[in-house]
């Protein structure tokens, strides 16, 4: 009788450790389906206000720095001016003394 008791003490105990690990996997699922869908909607958002953003960045009529942003164009050199002087500077030989 007494041997019979301890197998079904230590048959409940396993019963009771696979529910509870079974309850432990089931939640983690949860959680990782909750996460993938909020990193999900971050990144539709994130990507929305991307183009949002470059609307605006391209729009320079309704810009309140366009005259700003003239004046800096204005005044830097095309990058293909400084890339020819560069290399003039760098092909002529040095003079020699």
């Amino acid at each position: 009788m007494k041997k019979e008791l301890g197998y079904g003490v230590a048959l409940a105990g396993a019963l009771a450790g696979a529910g509870a690990l079974a309850v432990a996997l089931a939640r983690k699922k949860k959680r990782e389906e909750i996460y993938h869908e909020a990193e999900l909607k971050a990144m539709n958002e994130l990507d929305e206000m991307m183009n949002e953003g470059s609307e605006d960045i391209l729009d320079c009529d309704t810009c309140c720095c366009a005259e700003e942003c003239a004046e800096a164009c204005a005044d830097t050199e095309p990058q293909e001016e400084v890339d020819a002087k560069e290399a003039q500077e760098t092909s002529e030989p040095p003079a020699e003394s």
